[in-house]
């Protein structure tokens, strides 16, 4: 403990951005989960069918996949910080819109398009902003900002679940909108993107063995070296294990709710399951980048990844409260680590270069996968009025992700010397 203490500054303004990015990381993490809750609350309002539902969260799931490498570029462009408040704005709209929709084309501009984005445009910057402040340590600093990816749903969907008992659906929207915004422009008012701003050093950082990797890259660099990093398989594959992943655990967090609904389960009790798996996830949210960073990351994300495929498949005829929080403890554990060792695995390969455009761009992976796994369980029960199909092809896409992992190159050295 004196060892951990001594290795490390508490009052480095570091730790500052880690908090700022993990509420950011919060709420647009809860934009994504939190969708499951509507859904029964519309099919029994307007009758809407859960199918054309899940539709406005593919929607949203492909716009967020579109605008996440525009959300990368952004960062370079104007600066993640700037990027993030765009995407507070677009959250305000979204939310208060959401409450007054009464046309199912409504649901699909308000949450589809304008939370899309949002999400994009706050779930992306955090990532290049906390590398730009970790010189060492990225895996703690990284795991601590994850586990708000966990948090956030955690809290969200239960407040949402009890909002929607007590207010009503569209009054929550509105309270929760407007509160959300105010938090999210507070913390965002101490966000620098780079310690330059500050004329601080990265934490972790030595003066006395500066070189030429602690200098600014230029604009023509930044290019140049994009390139390569375009041309090289490792950038395409990781692309390719987000999105598998994502169908993999989409499927699960926007049907986990039906599923349980379905089989017996109240409303509440069917939240409780979503809520569970994200508080059991924020252990290992916070400890993959911390274990990928010291012993590299292709052992666990294999792990994450056929854990997830596995685990799922406690799901197949689950009838009984028990079998659903009994999966929710056991599957939290591996899908909480399914993506938070990207951040660290994109270190290990392409070093300190500012990889938001390349986050970007796995980013949009996760997004597509995102769509078409929140589209499947609906669409799925709709044709067989039963959640085991989806089930299946959620182990499927996981298992055959984890095989593509094995086909990384060793993470020990950089592929992009920079």
């Amino acid at each position: 403990m004196k060892k951990i203490i001594k290795n490390h500054n508490i009052y480095h303004y570091a730790w500052v951005i880690v908090l700022i990015c993990a509420v950011v990381q919060m709420v647009g993490a809860a934009i994504r989960i939190g969708f499951g809750v509507l859904v029964d609350p519309l099919v029994e309002i307007f009758g809407w069918s859960s199918g054309s539902i899940g539709l406005a969260y593919a929607f949203m799931s492909i716009i967020t996949a579109f605008s996440s490498p525009i959300a990368g570029f952004l960062c370079f462009k104007i600066g993640c910080k700037k990027t993030m408040i765009w995407g507070t704005i677009l959250f305000f709209i979204g939310m208060i819109w959401i409450s007054q929709i009464s046309q199912i084309w409504e649901l699909y501009v308000s949450y589809g398009l304008v939370f899309g984005v949002a999400q994009s445009f706050l779930l992306v910057p955090a990532v290049p902003i906390v590398s730009n402040w970790f010189d060492k340590y990225l895996g703690l600093g990284t795991g601590l900002m994850m586990g708000a990816w966990s948090l956030g749903p955690a809290i969200s969907v239960q407040i949402l679940a009890i909002f929607f008992e007590i207010y009503g659906w569209r009054d929550s929207f509105i309270i929760i909108g407007i509160t959300g915004t105010l938090v999210l422009l507070t913390f965002l008012f101490f966000l620098k993107d780079t310690p330059n701003e500050i004329k601080k050093f990265p934490y972790g950082f030595s003066v006395k063995k500066k070189n030429k990797k602690d200098r600014n890259f230029s604009l023509l660099e930044q290019k140049n070296i994009q390139r390569l990093i375009y041309k090289k398989n490792e950038f395409w594959n990781l692309i390719n294990i987000h999105f598998l992943g994502c169908v993999s655990h989409s499927i699960i967090l926007v049907g986990i709710i039906p599923m349980g609904i379905n089989a017996g389960l109240s409303s509440l009790s069917a939240a409780g399951i979503l809520t569970t798996l994200s508080v059991i996830s924020i252990f290992s949210r916070i400890i993959t980048p911390i274990i990928a960073d010291k012993y590299g990351s292709k052992p666990i994300m294999f792990f994450s990844l056929f854990g997830q495929g596995i685990g799922v498949l406690i799901l197949l005829n689950a009838t009984e409260a028990w079998e659903f929080y009994t999966f929710a403890v056991l599957w939290a554990i591996p899908y909480g680590g399914e993506g938070a060792a990207f951040p660290i695995i994109n270190r290990q390969y392409f070093g300190k270069f500012p990889i938001g455009t390349t986050y970007g761009w796995q980013i949009f992976g996760a997004g597509l996968g995102m769509a078409l796994g929140g589209i499947l369980p609906g669409i799925i029960f709709d044709l067989n009025k039963s959640y085991n199909l989806a089930i299946i092809l959620s182990a499927l896409f996981s298992i055959f992700a984890s095989i593509i992992i094995l086909f990384l190159k060793n993470t020990k050295k950089e592929i992009i010397p920079t």
